[in-house]
């Protein structure tokens, strides 16, 4: 290919700038959010492509420093060309969705739910969301539970059901919620046999053995699987959806699954994803390095449900100002400076079996109004005449006891009395 346009050659791939972006981002995100996992030996499952979409509403209703990080975190750029990036990336969006057509299900879905108490979107704001973003907004009443139902049936709605609840509760001065919504569901181009599946050893990171169903499946036929093998790592590709060849359709599978194990077996996978470098497209994520090949494949079902507070690893990825101390005037009409982000959770869902995958992602970001207090009042007081005191309960206000000191307690003694001054003395 002569011509390369506005991309770049990495390990041999054809790469658009957006997807060379984003699949950095995917390494830095997932390698950040597993920095912070209590649980260095759970799952790690995230979908930095739907984080990305919420992020980028949040992002554009910030202003200076704060847009600033979020341009840089998200897209490798500043503030000034934050909206170009965004508007690259919801094209790319598009691209997927359309080419996945007919082949696979795949939706993503943008909402955005005001206090109506408290703010007011700017129309210019809530107008490019919905234009660049095909987000729906609503203004809500936060006191009432039924918006926070609201918020999690279309969570549920936009996941098949896969995801439920995103929230619990939100507080009087959470002023807004801007969500992001994924779901895949997929079968294998070449099904696994269910009458193959047998519990089988699975080795945990440190050696601890467990057993799993497990699928199998022999590829006798050239270009049932594709296979890569690193210097550190192997690695298979597997498709979801048709591949039909006649004399008047062409049609081949549009989205597949990569499957690394480092060589070493003494490397977890999660070791190995920490060592990937940030900046680079590792090759196994290079769709032209892999070969056709034969043999079989052992592959346990997946059956992963995860939550993840994203605020640590956004906080690793430069994001600071967005929570506290920054300024989202693009966002609302009135009291922009005192929005901040409070929280940024990260709801995923990644099921296998033998007919296929289903995947489901809701990034949710709240935004909070820092409440508004008067400094304290400087005073300096000494009870060092009569004073009264009462003891009284603070819930019914009933009084217990009430007194007027004169003499703290029996050890008051007369003080001295000052020296009397010579005579003509001042």
């Amino acid at each position: 290919m002569a011509y390369r346009g506005n991309a770049e050659y990495e390990h041999g791939a054809y790469y658009k700038d957006e997807v060379k972006t984003s699949i950095k981002l995917t390494i830095a995100f997932a390698k950040a959010v597993g920095k912070h996992q209590d649980d260095k030996n759970d799952n790690l499952v995230v979908s930095p492509y739907n984080a990305t979409a919420a992020l980028s509403m949040v992002a554009k209703g910030a202003v200076g420093e704060t847009r600033d990080e979020l341009a840089k975190a998200l897209f490798a750029t500043d503030g000034k060309n934050l909206d170009d990036a965004v508007a690259a990336y919801s094209k790319l969006n598009t691209e997927i969705l359309k080419a996945n057509a007919g082949q696979v299900t795949l939706t993503t879905a943008n909402g955005v739910w005001t206090n109506k108490d408290l703010v007011t979107l700017r129309d210019a704001f809530a107008k490019d969301l919905k234009d660049t973003m095909g987000a729906d907004i609503s203004a809500e009443d936060y006191a009432n539970p039924a918006t926070v139902d609201k918020i999690n049936k279309w969570a549920s709605d936009n996941t098949n059901g896969l995801i439920t609840k995103v929230l619990e509760s939100l507080a009087p001065d959470d002023a807004a919620v801007l969500a992001s919504a994924l779901h895949f569901k997929g079968e294998w181009t070449k099904k696994f046999d269910k009458a193959l599946t047998e519990d089988k050893t699975f080795i945990q990171d440190g050696n601890a053995a467990a057993t799993t169903p497990t699928m199998h499946q022999d590829f006798k036929d050239e270009g049932g699987f594709r296979y890569q093998r690193g210097a550190d790592f192997e690695a298979i590709s597997m498709t979801y959806g048709e591949e039909k060849h006649t004399d008047t359709e062409w049609k081949n599978p549009t989205m597949r699954l990569v499957l690394v194990r480092p060589t070493d077996d003494n490397v977890s996978a999660r070791d190995f994803l920490s060592a990937q470098e940030n900046g680079k497209i590792p090759a196994w994520l290079d769709v032209y390095g892999y070969s056709d090949a034969v043999g079989s494949v052992e592959l346990p079902r997946m059956d992963i449900k995860q939550k993840f507070d994203l605020i640590p690893a956004l906080r690793d990825m430069g994001v600071d100002k967005a929570f506290g101390g920054g300024s989202f005037e693009n966002m609302v009409e009135q009291g922009g400076e005192k929005l901040y982000v409070s929280k940024v959770s990260h709801d995923t869902v990644f099921k296998t079996d033998e007919q296929g995958s289903e995947a489901a992602a809701v990034t949710t970001a709240v935004m909070t109004l820092e409440s508004v207090r008067m400094p304290p009042e400087q005073v300096d007081i000494k009870f060092d005449r009569s004073f009264l005191f009462a003891l009284q309960d603070v819930k019914t206000n009933a009084v217990l006891f009430i007194g007027a000191v004169n003499k703290p307690n029996d050890d008051v003694k007369p003080a001295k009395a000052p020296k009397a001054k010579a005579p003509g003395l001042k």
